[in-house]
Formats: C-alpha cells, structure tokens, sequence
C-alpha cells in the first residue's frame, strides 16, 4: 500500500487540488504577521492529527477572519487574542466538530442529557 502524501490526506488525491493550492495562495498573501500566525495554527491542526478535508473549510474562515483583520489594519493578536494557543485550541474543535469522531462525540452528548433529562 502506498504512503499518501500530506496533500492527499488533506485534500484528496486530485479534487480538493485547486481548493488547496487557492488556500495556500490567501495563506502567502497575507501580511507577514498574520502569514506566520496562521501557518502555526495550520501546523497545530495538523499535528493534533487532523489531515483530512474538513480542515480545510475551518482554516479557510480563519483567513478570511486575517484577511478582514489586515485590511482593517488590525494587529494580528488583536484578532486572535492574546492567548493564540486558545484561538488554534477552538479552531481545532472547530475542525474535529466535523469529522466522524467530533459527530459521535456529539451524538454520545445528546444521548446522555436525553437519558439524564428522562431522571
């Protein structure tokens, strides 16, 4: 079986190619501050192990949020708060809220204050 590249995990073999490559292009463009804030917390979300394509709608709404926040002439941290960890923390659940895991964890939530609502 073949290794997929992070690419492929991210976006899919072929589909999600231009969706990626636009991504990347906002990502570059925007002020340096910004640029550098938010390929940490692509990083972040990465590394937690979030590779695949519901990454991709959550990250592009942050760059849209950076993109607002530079043309306002906002500081990045004016943006995001202080406490960026916290910032990348909520957009990784963001990004988990819509994968497979993050919808059984919500199920299982439901389940639960149903069963305890029924007490």
């Amino acid at each position: 079986m073949a290794r997929k590249s992070l690419r492929e995990l991210l976006i899919g073999a072929k589909d999600g190619k231009q969706e990626w490559r636009a991504y990347v292009e906002r990502r570059d463009g925007l002020p340096p501050d910004y640029r550098v804030v938010m390929k940490d917390i692509e990083s972040y979300v990465f590394n937690i192990g979030i590779m695949d394509a519901s990454a991709m709608p959550v990250l592009s709404g942050v760059i849209d949020l950076f993109e607002e926040g530079a043309a306002t002439g906002r500081r990045v941290l004016d943006v995001t708060g202080d406490d960026v960890a916290d910032f990348a923390y909520n957009v990784l659940l963001a990004v988990a809220a819509t994968t497979w895991t993050g919808q059984q964890a919500a199920k299982l939530n439901d389940r639960v204050r149903a069963h305890l609502a029924g007490l």
